[in-house]
């Protein structure tokens, strides 16, 4: 189902003389490692790391140095922070494969029937390799694709530019992949409807019912947030999310508008380790954006990403949102 690249990883695990590799993967490829595991173990020690792992920022050169491992396999995602590695990282973007043929002929039809003339054509990581048979198919039924040049229409869950530079080009978007979180990440960030062309349900759906309730959610938790006196500023310490420098200025702005930031520091970050802290009423998170948005929804507590702590700023700055 997935090309997890065997003769590419054992080829560089052979050429550096490697002795003890550490993979790595998110938690759903997991469960399809077993025959890579066993391969790789006929060439060298393999330790599997039981770690979640959210994206190319997420590494775990680190552990993988605590344990003697020479090289880390970085399993479902490609490279994020440039020199960020402490051991050599050898990044398998593990693509899915299946035959998408009806499924592109079925999205060309959809958007053709929407009346789109322009169609942006973006996809994750797994089905990048994709595109082109889309781009194929939506020219083939009448309708104009439109592909960001500079990442190939790669989109992850916090970077979205491939869809943000073409947007004033296209009329919608159609993502290729599966679940909601990229295409989701990707109708926030942009005003054009974004459709989810799924190749695991073998569907295509509008991310538009899904947008209007995650941005209602998140201006609900600015609003919140601004009521809050006391309030925590989150620094990620992964390497590829730790932002210092942008968490301290939040705070200093925070306090200087009469409420009081408190610094908090961690790795994995989530609902679990905020409930430590009842006396705090809202918190901001300076790592993955996406942390805020969905992996820490409190009812109670407003929960914000960086982006957001800069517009409860401009929001408290206005006078709308203190305490009477």
């Amino acid at each position: 189902m997935y090309d997890f690249e065997f003769e590419r990883a054992a080829a560089e695990v052979k050429r550096r003389g490697v002795k003890r590799v550490l993979v790595q993967a998110p938690d759903g490829l997991k469960q399809f490692l077993q025959e890579f595991i066993s391969r790789l173990s006929e060439i060298c020690e393999v330790y599997v790391s039981v770690s979640p792992c959210y994206g190319g920022c997420d590494l775990e050169d680190e552990r993988a140095a605590r344990i003697g491992a020479e090289m880390v396999l970085h399993i479902g995602h490609k490279k994020f922070v440039g020199g960020a590695e402490k051991v050599h990282t050898v990044y398998l973007p593990a693509p899915h494969l299946a035959n998408i043929d009806e499924l592109a002929n079925l999205a060309a039809h959809e958007m053709k029937e929407r009346g789109f003339k322009k169609v942006g054509v973006i996809a994750n990581t797994q089905h990048a390799i994709y595109v082109g048979d889309f781009v194929s198919a939506l020219g083939t039924a009448g309708v104009a694709p439109v592909v960001d040049g500079e990442t190939g229409g790669l989109v992850l869950g916090c970077r979205t530019d491939a869809a943000k530079r073409i947007e004033g080009e296209v009329d919608a978007f159609l993502f290729i992949g599966g679940g909601e979180f990229h295409p989701l990440g990707v109708a926030i960030d942009v005003e054009k409807e974004v459709f989810v062309a799924d190749p695991y349900r073998n569907e295509v759906r509008s991310t538009d019912a899904a947008r209007r309730r995650v941005l209602a959610q998140r201006w609900w938790a600015i609003m919140e947030a601004a009521k809050s006196r006391r309030i925590g500023v989150v620094v990620v310490t992964k390497p590829g999310q730790f932002n210092l420098h942008s968490a301290e200025k939040i705070a200093w702005g925070l306090r200087a508008a009469g409420k009081e930031a408190y610094m908090l520091a961690g790795d994995e970050i989530g609902m679990e380790r905020l409930s430590a802290f009842p006396f705090i009423e809202s918190f901001i998170i300076t790592g993955c954006p996406r942390i805020a948005t969905d992996s820490t929804q409190d009812p109670q507590r407003p929960v914000l990403n960086e982006a957001e702590g800069w517009k409860l700023l401009e929001f408290i700055k206005l006078g709308q949102g203190q305490r009477v």
